[in-house]
């Protein structure tokens, strides 16, 4: 049997490229789409991005296509602010409501709500290490108006500034020693509380400092409110905190108890009160303007899913304050400064995330502020089927599955696709591709396999110094689920995911080899111990927390997580793609890789991104390398044939490049 390999950098590809490309993948799946969703539709899908509510209460500034808009907060027609290159982000206005200060092109910047140019606030460069967090991000104006806080990287790890809102002063109010962010005013503007991370404290310690008006300074030594016992898996740290109105007390999310729950602490200090209880996650807790409330968000319903739920200020029944018909997420809660209504950002599977109101005073539904669900997306979508099944042990595990509508377009072929994390979750979310793959007529399944978030800290760390473990089993049993319902032929299921998803993609082709007809394994991670060498700092800590030490400490578990020892099993063909900028999981993980499949005879494709970190953001890459998928997975799973091509490829990939490097 021949076998075949590709290696094979991204070129951009002209908008004449693109409209030939578009209708060059599956023509069965192309013609008369009127009733399906294409590719472009999934990159037309733009959602709210970070929102902010005026002072005042009466206008919302949200960020959307880079761009910062305005919007009535009672609906209305929104208003273009910005106009300037780059992606925006850290909303924030000034205490009187005349700017908006925001993160753009690694600084801090300043623009009147009423027009006129942005100020550049922060001119500083990048520190090293992970980009992603080494430049300024996050600013937050001070009550009283003078300072802006913000995050930066600048000196090679994450600290807390303050600029002056003329940009003429700048300085450091945490220690460079200790990794510090989600910096929080205290109503009077005299406080900062925030999370301080080192190696001995590594799921975080909130403290307090006092900030001086007059110099910018912090003053004397920070207090330390909370320290967080160091969680072995590295997937929960303390999320900050934020203050009560009288800046007497603090409300955080804390996993005390084995489950993320709301706690009380006083400002000065003392041992935390918890206020919710039970076997779900409570997070993001926030108080109202007048102290009476806490709003927060739950999946104490649909593990899969969350609400948002208030309870009194001191403790109490909490009660849901927000229903929706189909599950869904929320997120980005802001109380109006009268207490009487909340803002938020929702998604679900049948809508991309949009900004809502909900009106407390009345029992109505929650009302959209914006519509950004395209046409073609809202005709197609699903809502998926939550599923369990029993792993190798007996665990139950839970998934999302999609089904396709149109069963003239079923092709009995199923594609498992994994979530990173590995302390991530699928839920019901607006889940494009999945949905994308659906519609195509393939059977998706989305495992939330063991050391997933949403099911408590026991079942998240179940991975801990088991990594290609049980998480893999969970995996596969999710495929044997799907044949023994017969929702997929046993010969045409195929698996894919990205960062630790990829990962599990590697591992799953190596301990069932003869599970999966095709496997696309991106940015994911071959051999750990490489990986800890060359990650980002706090990576490498959380990963060794994980595996339960040094590659030196706990060799065995190194060994049993290196895909590079098993390649010889693979009998799986292999799509492998990585962005070359990666700071998460270093690109030299793919090659490794790519080079062991080339070593063994095993067929592979591998693609390179230039200019792209963790994952593909670029909206020519993210098209490109979702045509490369589907191609791949059509050529192994859902074959056509009497296709007209004079490729010599055995794959027929879109886009631009030479012809595959055949070896026998």
């Amino acid at each position: 049997m021949m076998q075949f390999q590709m290696i094979r950098k991204f070129h951009p590809i002209s908008s004449l490229q693109v409209l030939v490309l578009s209708f060059s993948i599956g023509t069965c799946l192309q013609a008369g789409a009127e009733n399906h969703l294409t590719l472009q539709d999934l990159l037309a899908a733009e959602p709210i991005g970070e929102t902010a509510l005026s002072p005042d209460g009466q206008t919302v500034a949200l960020v959307r296509s880079e761009q910062i808009t305005l919007l009535p907060a009672a609906g209305g027609w929104p208003v273009l602010l910005t106009s300037t290159q780059g992606s925006k982000s850290g909303l924030s206005w000034s205490p009187d409501g005349k700017q908006i200060a925001y993160a753009s092109q690694g600084s801090i910047w300043a623009v009147p709500v009423t027009g006129g140019a942005p100020r550049r606030l922060t001119n500083a460069p990048a520190g090293g290490g992970d980009p992603r967090q080494a430049a300024d991000r996050a600013p937050r104006w001070n009550p009283k108006g003078r300072w802006v806080l913000f995050q930066s990287g600048r000196r090679g790890t994450n600290g807390l500034y303050v600029v002056s809102e003329d940009g003429t002063v700048t300085v450091a109010v945490t220690p460079s020693k200790e990794e510090t962010s989600e910096g929080r005013w205290s109503p009077d503007g005299e406080r900062i509380v925030y999370v301080a991370r080192a190696k001995t404290f590594f799921s975080g310690r909130l403290e307090v400092l006092h900030f001086e008006q007059h110099s910018g300074q912090a003053t004397g030594e920070p207090v330390t409110l909370f320290t967080a016992p160091v969680d072995r898996g590295g997937g929960w740290s303390i999320g900050g905190a934020e203050w009560s109105p009288d800046g007497k007390t603090l409300v955080t999310a804390l996993q005390n108890s084995g489950w993320s729950h709301v706690y009380l602490l006083a400002a000065t200090g003392g041992t935390p009160k918890q206020i919710t209880d039970g076997n779900f996650e409570d997070e993001n807790p926030v108080f109202s303007p007048d102290g009476k409330e806490i709003a927060f968000l739950s999946n104490r319903e649909v593990p899969e899913a969350n609400d948002i739920w208030l309870i009194p200020a001191n403790g109490g029944q909490a009660k849901k304050a927000v229903s929706f018909e189909t599950p869904g997420i929320a997120a980005g809660l802001q109380w109006s400064p009268d207490s009487k209504r909340l803002f938020f950002k929702h998604q679900s599977p049948l809508e991309t995330t949009d900004l809502l109101v909900r009106d407390l005073r009345t029992a109505g539904k929650p009302v959209h502020l914006t519509r950004t669900t395209p046409v073609n997306y809202a005709a197609t979508a699903q809502i998926p089927e939550r599923v369990t099944w029993k792993s190798q042990d007996g665990r139950e595990i839970a998934g999302l599955l999609y089904q396709p509508k149109d069963k003239e377009r079923a092709n009995k072929s199923a594609i498992l696709w994994i979530h990173g994390g590995p302390e991530g979750q699928d839920g019901y979310r607006a889940d494009v591709w999945a949905q994308y793959l659906a519609d195509a007529g393939y059977v998706v399944l989305e495992p939330n396999y063991r050391g997933s978030s949403g099911y408590g800290e026991a079942f998240r760390n179940l991975n801990v110094e088991d990594s290609n473990g049980g998480e893999v089993d969970d995996v596969a049993t999710g495929a044997q689920y799907l044949i023994s319902r017969g929702l997929a032929d046993p010969t045409g299921i195929g698996i894919g995911g990205g960062s630790h998803g990829g990962t599990m993609v590697a591992y799953a082709v190596t301990r069932y080899p003869e599970l999966f007809a095709a496997a696309a394994e991106l940015y994911g991670v071959v051999d750990r111990e490489l990986f800890v060498y060359r990650t980002n700092p706090p990576s490498a800590i959380r990963w060794m927390m994980k595996m339960g030490g040094s590659p030196t400490e706990k060799p065995e578990v190194y060994r049993k997580a290196n895909v590079l020892l098993s390649v010889e099993k693979v009998r799986t063909p292999l799509l492998v793609m990585h962005g070359e900028n990666d700071p998460q999981v270093p690109p030299s993980e793919s090659a490794v890789f790519a080079k062991a499949l080339r070593e063994h005879h095993k067929t592979y494709f591998y693609f390179t991104y230039p200019n792209e970190l963790h994952g593909f953001s670029q909206p020519a890459h993210r098209l490109d390398a979702w045509r490369k998928q589907l191609a791949f997975f059509e050529h192994y799973l859902n074959p056509k044939f009497g296709t007209t091509t004079t490729s010599v490829d055995e794959v027929v990939f879109p886009g631009e490049g030479g012809p595959a490097h055949i070896q026998k």
